[in-house]
């Protein structure tokens, strides 16, 4: 898959986060992680609060844009599980880019108004799908996957995957 130029800037970011912190991340770093000038960043990223908003909704779209494919077999609720469970498979770019945007938002509580808003529209689609207890408890089970891969706490690793999809499955039956 071809990254567009945004996004090769916001993976540059993401690990330029990741290696620096992002107390101490510059434009002028991330630039150069990302192989073009400072000013090439700023026609895309017209300042360091643009690129740290950029690197959340990114987080965000990549994660609707996984749970879209997933859909084309599957209804939201085992979308939502699968594409989580994707995530947690697939974990060095994403965990960075995920990590970075968590960082982000605990440095600047003003972005986590896009997290919160993307939670809300999940939980209306899975109370869509299910019962409210079931809603919670899908939604509980994958922001614990999601944390514990961004932060590398698997105490099983993927051992749970199974059980995990066995466990949501059955919340979505009882329906």
């Amino acid at each position: 898959m071809i990254m567009s130029k945004r996004e090769e800037i916001l993976k540059a970011a993401a690990k330029t986060v990741s290696n620096v912190g992002i107390g101490n991340v510059t434009l002028e770093q991330v630039a150069e992680e990302a192989g073009i000038s400072k000013g090439g960043l700023l026609y895309h990223f017209p300042s360091k609060q643009a690129l740290l908003e950029g690197m959340v909704a990114y987080v965000f779209k990549r994660s609707n844009e996984s749970i879209a494919e997933f859909e084309k077999a599957h209804d939201f609720s085992l979308s939502y599980v699968l594409s989580t469970l994707s995530d947690v498979d697939h974990r060095n770019d994403i965990s960075t880019m995920d990590k970075s945007a968590i960082m982000a938002i605990a440095n600047d509580r003003d972005l986590l108004a896009p997290m919160q808003q993307q939670y809300s529209e999940w939980m209306q689609r899975l109370r869509a799908e299910n019962s409210e207890e079931a809603a919670v408890i899908i939604r509980l089970i994958t922001s614990g996957l999601w944390f514990e891969n961004l932060f590398d706490i698997h105490l099983r690793g993927n051992q749970d995957r199974e059980h995990v999809l066995n466990v949501v499955k059955a919340l979505m039956e009882e329906e």
